[in-house]
């Protein structure tokens, strides 16, 4: 197992920003996280801004870009990481919870919360969200868990989503991190079907899904989009970066950088899953 011992599980998702403001009111008052940080970078063309906020065990990483690196995330769209998912009891309740807050249903879900029968034992429920960015937030609820396992309809975590091309290439490349899989299912579309599967590492669950050959194209297509990269937490970057590169992963920085968040900064490195997604590594100091 790649990074034994020195991988702890998730830190945040990065998503880059339009209007940091805007974000951050719409994450706090409709979902209810709390923001926890904001730092800035200072750079030649203006101050980058930055913003953690924070729900339950979700961390995301909201950042502000100057330039021309601004005017690129203005043409993001849907990308590699297509949506993460907030564990939830009912999610009726937690539809008219939001959307009386100003939420908008995402087109995928015009009509509000829709079931996948053969998820988990009993299946799933769920809807989403069209977020300030453009981003999509999914509700979920799975069916097999007990209903008064917590009193708040609307917890932290259920899963982050992302297509694939070839779900056992990326079930095998996120194995090397001692990620299980804890679910697959198949859905059939009349003569073909659609390929999924969950893997977990210590509570932190990734959901893979292979689309029917014709939507395949357009997954093979997608760039960095609004959800631009997860970041799992290690204990020693140098070693982690030193591992990678040994195992064949090449990193995207010939070192890792380090920045000035938090109480001691952190130290960062960026590798591209099977699929072009960015996975950071990401040890705070």
């Amino acid at each position: 197992m790649l990074l034994e011992g020195n991988l702890t599980g998730f830190q945040h998702l990065g998503i880059p920003v339009t209007n940091i403001g805007n974000a951050k009111q719409w994450y706090v008052d409709i979902l209810g996280f709390e923001i926890i940080h904001e730092p800035e970078i200072d750079t030649p063309e203006g101050a980058i801004r930055l913003a953690f906020l924070q729900r339950q065990d979700i961390i995301l990483e909201f950042y502000q870009l100057v330039g021309d690196d601004l005017e690129e995330v203005k043409q993001r769209a849907h990308g590699h990481i297509d949506h993460f998912a907030i564990d939830v009891l009912n999610v009726q309740s937690a539809l008219d919870e939001v959307t009386k807050k100003g939420a908008n249903l995402s087109p995928e879900t015009p009509d509000g919360p829709v079931g996948i029968p053969q998820f988990w034992p009993k299946g799933v429920e769920y809807f989403f969200l069209t977020a300030s960015n453009g981003e999509k937030v999914e509700f979920n609820r799975r069916l097999d868990l007990d209903q008064k396992r917590r009193e708040n309809n609307i917890n932290g975590w259920s899963h982050l989503g992302i297509p694939v091309t070839d779900i056992h290439r990326s079930e095998v490349f996120y194995q090397q991190f001692g990620f299980d899989k804890v679910m697959q299912a198949v859905i059939p579309v009349e003569d073909q079907e659609i390929k999924a599967s969950m893997m977990m590492f210590n509570d932190f669950t990734l959901e893979f899904y292979q689309l029917l050959p014709a939507d395949l194209e357009d997954i093979r297509m997608r760039k960095d989009g609004f959800i631009d990269h997860v970041a799992l937490d290690v204990r020693d970057i140098n070693q982690a970066f030193e591992e990678l590169k040994t195992a064949g992963i090449s990193p995207l920085e010939d070192e890792p950088v380090e920045l000035p968040f938090w109480e001691n900064g952190v130290k960062y490195f960026f590798v591209r899953g099977p699929d072009g997604e960015k996975i950071e590594f990401n040890q705070v100091l």
